[in-house]
């Protein structure tokens, strides 16, 4: 049994030297929370920002690249809600609101910014296990974790067995984690944490976790953990899906939803929830973009757009559905050597165009940089224009056969091809 929660650090091999103990607690009643616990229960993006929000040059969580948080639900109580990474942005006048005061961080003056991002290790013991903070230092918030001994409360210590997890246990699993039940149908539960959304097969027990399918392209980082999903990665389609995206593919007559399936454990849950939400965020030179979100996300149609331009979101995840997951040329299938591949160019596209699935294809990497460069094209009927300039020594290193044909084609692929031949092919 671990007796302090540097036991638990070092168990998963953390060095306690990296790790600065916060604990959030106040007792001044909030604007939005009747306390910082609250807020971490009802607000997860609220309590975020009020954390990543500090005084201005604090050498402990600056120095620090590992944060433990805790939050105290009621007195002399302390509870442990995750470990983050945290990187230390810039200092600045606030111009946002404090999302448990209710006023500018600062009061005017320059604050610490950060970026947190919860990890995965401990976070089975999220919201559930509870440490011994000494009375001696009950008004300190911020600690080496090295140089303070918290005694963990065995009866809170979450022991796992390794064993799947489903139908009503799941939902149960997840609503520790802070899920709560919003939609329930005769085929799916649906349970959502903020504006992260999952859905729960009922009366299976195959992969009865459903994701969103933005998901797929983070398929090898869940099987390291454990988890069990289809290989190749592919969608799973159910209409009653119905905060997901519209699954749209030639050979289908109706429209459904699709998800990405997954089987998970009481040992890899909680961290396949963490590496979910890490994922959902995509770090850019624009600055984050957020790639997986439900419908009524509050993103701005710049952001959008950002995220169908590095081949990512809505855009990327429909090429992945309707051409299988595979290069209709080379026949690759590992998602990572796959790129959405734009037809008609990102530049000369309207809006409308940029997001539409049939101006693109779904290319391995080589074949995606000979497209993208006009030496190779597709006839409406899918035969292969190769370039003059290429030689064909170069094209049987590449694989690449002249005359070659793909399948998959539609009509409504036929404008955006006879621009591509036209402008960006060179004979």
């Amino acid at each position: 049994m671990s007796a302090t929660f540097n036991n638990l650090l070092l168990e998963r091999g953390i060095a306690p030297e990296e790790v600065a103990l916060l604990r959030h607690h106040t007792p001044k009643r909030g604007a939005s929370a009747a306390s910082i616990a609250d807020l971490w229960r009802d607000d997860p993006e609220g309590f975020i920002l009020y954390q990543d929000t500090q005084q201005k040059n604090r050498p402990i969580l600056r120095k620090r690249r590992i944060w433990a948080s805790f939050v105290s639900p009621n007195p002399g109580d302390t509870l442990f809600v995750g470990l983050f990474d945290a990187k230390y942005l810039n200092t600045g006048v606030a111009d946002w609101t404090c999302p448990y005061r209710g006023d500018r961080p600062g009061e005017g003056k320059p604050v610490d910014r950060f970026s947190t991002h919860l990890r995965s290790e401990l976070s089975e013991q999220i919201g559930k296990l509870r440490v011994d903070w000494p009375d001696s230092n009950v008004r300190t918030w911020k600690r080496k974790a090295e140089g303070l001994s918290l005694p963990v409360v065995p009866s809170t210590l979450v022991r796992q067995n390794g064993l799947p997890i489903h139908d009503a246990d799941l939902v149960d699993a997840l609503e520790t984690l802070g899920f709560e039940q919003r939609n329930r149908t005769g085929k799916v539960v649906q349970m959502r944490r903020g504006d992260f959304i999952v859905y729960v097969k009922r009366e299976t027990a195959i992969r009865p976790l459903v994701v969103h399918p933005g998901f797929l392209d983070v398929a090898d980082s869940l099987r390291a953990l454990g988890v069990d999903t289809v290989e190749p990665p592919r969608s799973y389609v159910n209409a009653h899906l119905r905060e997901f995206p519209e699954y749209i593919a030639p050979h289908r007559t109706t429209v459904g939803r699709h998800g990405f399936a997954l089987g998970v454990s009481d040992r890899n849950l909680a961290a396949t929830i963490a590496l979910l939400e890490r994922a959902s965020r995509l770090e850019t030179d624009d600055g984050p973009v957020r790639v997986v979100a439900p419908p009524e996300d509050p993103l701005t149609e710049k952001e959008r757009l950002q995220a169908a331009r590095i081949g990512q979101g809505d855009f990327r995840n429909a090429l992945v559905v309707a051409w299988g997951g595979t290069c209709p040329l080379a026949g690759v299938d590992h998602l990572p050597l796959l790129r959405a591949s734009h037809i008609k160019p990102w530049r000369s596209s309207t809006n409308t165009e940029r997001l539409d699935p049939f101006n693109g294809l779904l290319l391995a990497v080589h074949v995606d940089a000979l497209f993208d460069r006009g030496l190779i094209s597709f006839e409406d009927n899918g035969t292969l224009l190769v370039s003059n300039t290429l030689s064909q020594d170069n094209l049987d290193r590449l694989g690449i056969v002249r005359g070659a044909m793909i399948s998959g084609l539609d009509a409504r692929h036929g404008a955006y091809l006879a621009h591509h031949r036209a402008h960006c092919f060179v004979p």
